[in-house]
């Protein structure tokens, strides 16, 4: 068992940012090990600045520079402490711990010195923690500093990464942060080496962002270099400013390359994929965990003193005693690409122009597995109370939003009537959503009701209208009600109403406190997740067997046909602008796959589409059938379910094609996040562009629609390769 400690103080004065944020994981171990005590930090600016906001330090104390042993004892002079790290045994700080530690009733812990000779191959930040736990201060579950592991993580607020994501713009992803300065010019990979790499990278699509530094020239140069043969706006500068107004943007990033600098830890402890040009220093002493990567250069170096490389000659004379510069020039260029490339394609899928079925439903499926969720587990135990779901007779399903996330509730609404077959089901849903109901055969009935919190401010204040929210629910008679919500919002006001209405059974998913609006509150999944998973997460945790986890839909009974097959379906907007992909595009794509196919083109939307629609009937002539605000919800999904292949945008029309296993292109911006919403059972593609920007969430785009940037021809490529398994002569 650990001893109990009340104040804890860590002195970090090695004098590098690099320095502190290989302490980080050790001063987190320390801190999550004894959660009642107090931690101060004693270090040095700029570095102090990455602890800001970090819940589990109390105290940031800044030592002057110049002055670390007055710091010291300054601190010590004032604080009582009974437990003292240290990394820092220059300049007689140990002495002034031990004397402070004879001078203290009852004498506080201490460690002097935590760098004791590690071995060549162990990294500094795992032997701190390795000797704190011999040393029996930290708990054995906090002795890894793996890059999966939580210790070491730099704090960054949601205010920091917002003001920081619109500082960067509209920049095309994958975004790849070039560094290539280093306090010493003997740290430094070959500036025309970054220049090289640099436009490699950029012809390949990705936006390289390069922080300035003390000597801002230099970025200058070398952006102006690269930028010799590239697009305008592929090559950015970071202007110098704030440490964690840089972290905060480099937290963005699909990739930084740097030199054994402060900024490489930074990224590292950030979780932004990394590779590390190491020289005079050594890599496996001083590098990132897996899965980053560290390149040494001329690891064979006869000068080299892996013990304690500050005592090389290159090292303080700056000067290598060989016939170049630095021994990083020993890491040609090629490495790094292939390094570059590896870690890139490791990361979620950068789509391009063009993205394919196999390829995002697979990233979809590695979301899934990577949040944790055991399919079928009973997170909330077999206590009676969920024992009681089993034995219920009278369920309502909320649903409140637009038609597309009622449609996503079929596989939890079929595995609930499976696991409650003796059940009546009330599926409570918005007036739009209400319509989806016929083609959900496992509600018995429906009730419609547009609800305050769901509001965007067309519904006057009036709680008269609550009231009768909660007696007509109170007429019902519920036994229980499960609240589906999407990630960002939450069941407590729905939860409210129903324990109001005396319902008592309440299931919802929960990232707040729960103050009994809810009687079984699930801890949150990650934001990540598909909705349809989202839904069965939560039935799951009560113990709900799952069957089905793709959309399905009852095709409405026959009736005569609005349009006879062959044709191309066009949906072309959505209630959003910023997922609109323009107009004038579709109005071409839908042209050249009429030419090639020969079949017409059905037009469909809202009434309200009918004034944007004139451009495309007078581009496509009598090629195209105008249906637009001409057919029921009904009508649309029978018109989707005859079509040969939807053109659409993210919208409802996507989620009926998955549920009917339509073939679909989908233009899909950057407003949401492709795992959470993204078809998974019909044959389809997914184009977007990705941008930092993403996800934005927004109504409308300050950046003419970055993320939908893509050719026609792009679109039509993808329909064509859907079209093809179909066969015939106007396909070849």
């Amino acid at each position: 068992m650990l001893q109990s400690f009340h104040k804890l103080l860590w002195i970090e004065l090695l004098g590098g940012i690099g320095d502190l944020v290989i302490a980080l994981p050790a001063i987190h171990a320390v801190a999550r090990s004894h959660p009642q005590a107090h931690l101060t930090v004693l270090t040095f600016a700029p570095g102090a600045e990455l602890l800001r906001f970090d819940p589990l330090i109390d105290q940031i104390v800044v030592a002057a520079r110049g002055e670390a042993r007055l710091s010291v004892d300054q601190l010590l002079a004032t604080q009582q402490f009974d437990l003292i790290i240290s990394d820092t045994t220059y300049d007689g700080i140990a002495d002034a711990i031990h004397q402070y530690q004879t001078q203290q009733t009852p004498a506080p812990i201490v460690v002097t010195n935590l760098w004791r000779s590690p071995p060549d191959q162990e990294r500094v930040a795992q032997r701190f923690l390795d000797i704190l736990r011999s040393a029996g201060l930290i708990k054995a579950e906090w002795t890894e500093a793996a890059a999966n592991s939580p210790l070491g993580k730099i704090h960054l607020t949601v205010a920091e990464k917002a003001a920081a994501r619109q500082a960067i713009g509209p920049m095309y992803r994958p975004l790849i942060f070039l560094c290539p300065e280093a306090g010493m010019a003997i740290k430094r990979w070959p500036i025309d080496r970054f220049v090289q790499l640099g436009r490699i990278l950029g012809r390949d699509g990705a936006t390289l962002m390069i922080p300035a530094g003390a000597d801002p020239g230099m970025a200058d140069y070398m952006a102006s270099q690269i930028d010799v043969e590239l697009p305008d706006g592929t090559v950015k500068i970071w202007p110098l400013g704030q440490l964690r107004t840089l972290a905060a943007a480099m937290s963005f990033a699909n990739l930084v390359i740097a030199g054994d600098t402060g900024l490489a830890h930074i990224a590292a402890a950030l979780g932004v994929p990394t590779i590390t040009l190491f020289g005079p220093s050594w890599s496996e002493r001083y590098g990132q965990a897996a899965p980053q990567i560290n390149l040494q250069g001329y690891p064979e170096c006869s000068e080299r003193i892996i013990s304690n490389f500050t005592q090389q000659s290159c090292w303080y004379s700056g000067n290598c005693p060989f016939e170049w510069n630095t021994c990083l020039e020993a890491i040609n260029l090629e490495t790094v690409v292939v390094a570059a490339y590896q870690i890139l394609h490791q990361s979620p899928p950068f789509m391009g122009d063009l993205g394919g079925h196999e390829q995002l439903s697979n990233s979809t499926k590695l979301l899934y597995t990577h949040s944790n969720l055991q399919k079928g587990s009973n997170e909330l135990g077999d206590s009676a109370e969920v024992r009681s779901w089993r034995s219920v007779q009278n369920l309502l399903v909320m649903r409140l939003d637009n038609i597309g996330d009622v449609i996503m509730t079929s596989p939890v609404l079929q595995a609930i009537k499976e696991a409650l077959p003796q059940a009546q089901v009330t599926l409570m849903a918005s007036p739009a959503g209400s319509q989806v109901a016929p083609l959900l055969p496992w509600v018995d009935q429906v009730l419609t009701w547009r609800v305050l919190w769901q509001d965007l401010g067309q519904l006057a204040f009036d709680p008269e209208r609550e009231w009768q929210l909660i007696q007509t629910l109170k007429r019902y008679h519920f036994d229980a009600a499960i609240i589906l919500t999407s990630f960002s919002q939450s069941p407590h006001p729905a939860g409210f109403v129903c324990a109001m209405a005396g319902i008592p059974l309440r299931l919802g998913e929960s990232k707040e406190t729960d103050r009994h609006t809810l009687t079984h509150a699930v801890p949150p999944a990650p934001d990540d997740l598909h909705q349809v998973d989202r839904n069965l997460h939560l039935i799951e945790s009560i113990g709900f067997p799952v069957r089905n986890r793709y959309l399905s839909l009852s095709l409405p009974d026959a009736s005569p046909d609005l349009v006879r097959s062959p044709y191309l379906l066009l949906n072309p907007w959505t209630s959003c602008p910023s997922r609109n992909y323009p107009v004038e595009r579709f109005a071409v794509v839908a042209d050249r796959l009429n030419r090639v196919t020969g079949w017409p083109v059905v037009v469909t939307g809202m009434e309200k589409d009918r004034d944007r629609s004139q451009f495309l009937f007078r581009y496509l002539g009598d090629r195209a059938i105008n249906l637009i605000g001409q057919t029921s919800l009904m009508e649309l999904v029978r018109l989707v379910a005859q079509a040969n292949l939807v053109l659409t945008n993210n919208t409802s029309v996507m989620h009926v094609a998955d549920a009917i296993q339509t073939p679909l292109v989908v233009l899909f911006a950057g407003t949401e996040q492709e795992s959470q919403w993204s078809p998974r059972h019909t044959q389809f593609r997914l184009l977007r562009r990705s941008t930092v920007c993403s996800p934005c969430y927004a109504f409308d785009c300050p950046y003419q629609l970055q993320c939908l940037d893509i050719s026609p021809e792009t679109v039509v490529a993808a329909a064509l390769e859907l079209l093809q398994p179909q066969g015939g002569e106007a396909c070849a």
